[in-house]
């Protein structure tokens, strides 16, 4: 069934389910509305029935009367028979003496067959507010009709079997009477059906019965706005034709009237399955004309805006380039200039004023020039020590009260900012001489020690204990040994106290030489070394003994802290003029440490500190990179290490083979 109402003959028929009930619906409120009005809820029907041929006839007086006169005008004696084919209405009409002047023949001769209206009617002239009205139908007493007046007695052919207004009249009332109280019933009734198929059609529009996606309409290109006022423009076009209707007669104004509310439904109903569409295919908004038109102004806008906003850089640009002086003139100019033009221009004889005005410029002039030096001495003086020129001093010869008090405080700024700085200085070499000397005086009692420890170790002892701890002693000694000296490297090369003799190197040579030296403990760790080079020879400016020091560390690192079983990547490559080294393994140990907290002094990423190590190799790494214009950068992530050594390229000096 769903595949049904959403097929084109589904629609169709919500469609006309829709339009048929919505004016079956009208069609039940007008009638009650004319039931009411008509009294079928407070009178007999045969009241109802008078009442409506009452009003009829009485429309149809004027007519019947100027008929009468204009025959008996010509010959009184005669009387003038009225037509009987094709109505039901019968009549005779008398004057004021009671002679017969007009009469239906069938009428005349009987009454049989008809059903004789209530009452007589009396038609005469009447004055009304100094206007006569001709041929008025009343329904009273005869005395009391004023002037001449004539008699008239309407009756209708029973069973009313000709097809004209009076039979339409009698059905109709008939009619009413039986469906009186039901047509409520079947207002809300077809309602109901016109509102359930109404949504009917707002679930199945831009629906097809052969897919679940969202088809537009033949009208989705038009945008809702443009349908709408054109829904609004016919409206309008056919108020206006109403208007020039209702001059043709009632039949004519009331059909067309039904056709304009037919056709308001109808357009109403095609925009509402459109906008449904729309809707659900979320473009009801965001495809109309007025967002169209909003979109092209924004963009025209925000245009503007762009202009403008280059165009205030540049003209800030431009008075940013004029010195502070000449800025300050320009200024103070521009507003003297345009003071004369709105103040003299108001006041051209006011020579007192102008006398006043011209003495206080005099004096502002100058003093705002002053205050302009003043405040560029003090910006140049900022600006110097900005630049790291501590030395500078501002003159503070002709500044006066907060600006001289300025001057002074920045001049003061310069020798705290020197002394701080000559006391950092001064304390860095006192930490380097201090690490050298102390490891210097160190070195000497620690090799004595190594010395004699391992002749202890050579003498004959039955003892085996004393060989053991000669052992444990010699081990610690040499690892002391190797800290003394990692301590100190660490500290020259932090300081930039490390001598770095740089020449162009083949960066595949520290590859290799990696691979070959480290292939027996890497074996020995269970770990498999893959390495990868470029085809095309690669020179870095590199001090070779430095630049060793380097893999030496990293490649330690590998073998202490890697995951034994698996693949040790050791690759170089050339990246955007750099020689770039690669060392990747993974971690025995979960990392959870940051990149750069692994790179501090004396941060291992073994926390339990079960292994050989003191937590300098990364960081005197990193150091002797710098000194030699590359870097080291480490990137974690979960047990993935990877180590990236960057050395920019050179293509000079290097040797006349490469």
């Amino acid at each position: 069934m769903k595949r049904f109402w959403r097929s084109l003959g589904g629609k169709c028929t919500l469609f006309f389910i829709c339009v048929g009930s919505f004016l079956l619906c009208a069609v039940c409120i007008i009638s009650a509305f004319l039931f009411v009005e008509s009294g079928f809820y407070t009178h007999s029907k045969d009241q109802v029935f008078q009442k409506t041929m009452r009003e009829v006839l009485s429309s149809q007086t004027d007519d019947i009367i100027r008929d009468v006169e204009n025959y008996c005008g010509s010959d009184a004696e005669e009387i003038y028979y009225l037509p009987s084919n094709g109505t039901n209405l019968r009549m005779i009409v008398w004057d004021m003496d009671g002679n017969v002047l007009a009469s239906s023949e069938d009428y005349l001769r009987s009454e049989e067959g008809m059903e004789v209206f209530p009452n007589d009617f009396y038609v005469a002239e009447e004055i009304i507010d100094g206007y006569t009205y001709k041929n008025v139908l009343y329904q009273k007493p005869k005395e009391s009709v004023p002037g001449h007046c004539y008699q008239i007695r309407y009756a209708f052919v029973s069973g009313f079997p000709e097809r004209d207004l009076y039979r339409l009249i009698d059905r109709t009332v008939k009619t009413g009477f039986r469906f009186r109280y039901s047509v409520y019933f079947l207002a809300f009734l077809f309602f109901a059906l016109s509102v359930s198929a109404f949504i009917g059609l707002m679930r199945t529009s831009g629906r097809r019965n052969t897919t679940e996606e969202l088809i537009p309409g033949p009208l989705n290109g038009v945008p809702i706005d443009i349908l709408l006022f054109f829904y609004v423009a016919a409206l309008l076009a056919g108020v206006f034709a109403l208007e020039e209707m209702q001059y043709r007669g009632s039949v004519a104004f009331v059909g067309s009237l039904a056709v304009y509310f037919l056709g308001a439904f109808v357009g109403a109903l095609g925009l509402c399955i459109s906008a449904a569409a729309r809707i659900k295919q979320k473009t009801l908004f965001r495809k109309s004309a007025v967002y169209m038109v909003l979109c092209q102004l924004w963009k025209f806008m925000k245009w503007i805006w762009s202009i403008s906003k280059n165009a205030a850089k540049g003209f800030a640009a431009l008075i940013r380039s004029i010195p502070t002086i000449w800025r300050s003139v320009l200024l103070i100019v521009g507003i003297t200039v345009t003071e004369f033009i709105l103040l003299f221009g108001q006041y051209p004889y006011s020579y007192i004023y102008s006398f006043f005005w011209v003495i206080e410029h005099v004096i502002l002039i100058p003093c705002f020039i002053w205050l302009c030096l003043c405040l560029r001495k003090l910006g140049k003086a900022g600006e110097e020590l900005a630049s790291g020129n501590l030395s500078y001093q501002t003159n503070p010869a002709g500044m006066l009260w907060d600006f001289r008090k300025h001057a002074e405080n920045l001049n003061s700024v310069a020798a705290g900012m020197s002394i701080a700085v000559e006391e950092r200085l001064r304390s860095e070499r006192m930490k380097t001489e201090l690490i050298t000397n102390v490891s210097h005086d160190i070195k000497t009692p620690l090799t004595s020690i190594i010395n004699y420890a391992s002749l202890i170790g050579e003498e004959p002892c039955e003892n085996p204990k004393i060989r053991e701890y000669t052992e444990v002693l010699v081990r610690q000694s040499d690892r002391l040994k190797r800290l003394i000296e990692d301590l100190v490297e660490a500290s020259k090369a932090s300081t930039g106290n490390l001598e770095v003799n740089c020449v162009p190197c083949d960066a595949a040579v520290f590859l290799t030489q990696a691979a070959g030296e480290y292939e027996e403990k890497l074996e020995h760790a269970n770990l498999r070394l893959i390495t990868k080079q470029s085809d095309e020879s690669l020179f870095i400016m590199a001090d070779g003994r430095r630049m060793w020091r380097i893999f030496d560390n990293l490649m330690n690192n590998i073998c202490k802290y890697a995951m034994p079983g698996t693949r040790v990547f050791l690759t170089l490559e050339k990246q955007n003029g750099n020689a770039v080294f690669s060392f990747k393994n993974t971690s025995r140990e979960a990392l959870d440490i940051s990149e750069e907290e692994l790179m501090e002094r004396f941060v291992r990423g073994d926390r339990s500190r079960n292994t050989d190590g003191n937590g300098l190799g990364l960081s005197i790494a990193r150091s002797m990179a710098e000194l030699q214009g590359g870097t080291l950068n480490l990137t974690i992530d979960g047990d993935l290490f990877k180590a990236v050594l960057m050395m920019p390229l050179v293509t000079y000096g290097l040797p006349e083979e490469a």
